[in-house]
C-alpha cells in the first residue's frame, strides 16, 4: 500500500495592500474626508479592533467600505490607542501624597511603525487596483501630510491586521 504525503507548501497569504497615513485629524474625521475625496463609502464597525493586555484592553477603531462594482475591500484602521491607568505606586512628597498617580500609555497596532497614526488596508480582487493612483488621491488631501505604501509581510506584528 502506498503512504501518500500532502505537502503545505504553496498556502497562499493574504493578499492586500497596506497604505500607511500621517495624519493629526480624528478617525471619523479621517473616514469622512476619505469618503468625500476618494468616493468611498467607509462607515464605523459596531466593534473595534480589541487586544487583552494585562492592565487594560486596547480598543482601536475600523472603519470599513466593501466596493461591490469593483470588488474592492477598503478598511481604515487606527494605530495608536492612548489610555491612563492608575499606578499602584502613591507619590510619597507633597501636598497630594495620599491620592494615587495616574500613568498614560499607549499601545500601537503596528509596534514597528510606531509614528504612523493610520492604516488604509485594501483587498483587491482583480488586478486592476492602482495602489500608486490611490496614494496620489491621498497626497492631494490636505489634511494627510503623507501616505506611502508600506510590505506588510517585512511586518513582525503583520497578524493584527487580519481581524475577520
Amino acid at each position: 500500500m502506498a503512504i501518500q504525503r500532502l505537502v503545505l507548501d504553496d498556502v497562499i497569504d493574504d493578499d492586500y495592500e497596506l497604505i500607511a497615513v500621517h495624519s493629526s485629524i480624528a478617525t471619523y474625521r479621517l473616514a469622512f474626508i476619505l469618503n468625500k475625496h476618494l468616493d468611498l463609502r467607509l462607515f464605523r464597525k459596531k466593534e473595534d479592533i480589541n487586544f487583552e493586555h494585562e492592565t487594560h484592553t486596547a480598543s482601536f477603531p475600523m472603519f470599513q467600505y466593501h466596493d461591490q462594482f469593483r470588488y474592492n475591500m477598503y478598511s481604515l484602521l487606527g494605530n495608536k490607542f492612548k489610555t491612563k491607568i492608575k499606578s499602584d505606586t502613591i507619590a510619597a512628597e507633597g501636598l497630594f501624597a495620599s491620592t494615587a498617580a495616574e500613568r498614560a500609555i499607549t499601545e500601537y497596532l503596528i509596534p514597528e511603525l510606531k509614528n504612523v497614526d493610520y492604516f488604509l488596508k485594501v483587498e483587491a480582487e482583480t488586478s486592476q487596483f492602482s495602489s500608486k493612483a490611490l496614494i496620489e488621491n491621498l497626497l492631494t488631501i490636505p489634511q494627510i501630510v503623507t501616505a506611502y505604501a508600506v510590505d506588510y509581510t517585512q511586518l513582525k506584528s503583520k497578524n493584527n491586521l487580519i481581524f475577520e
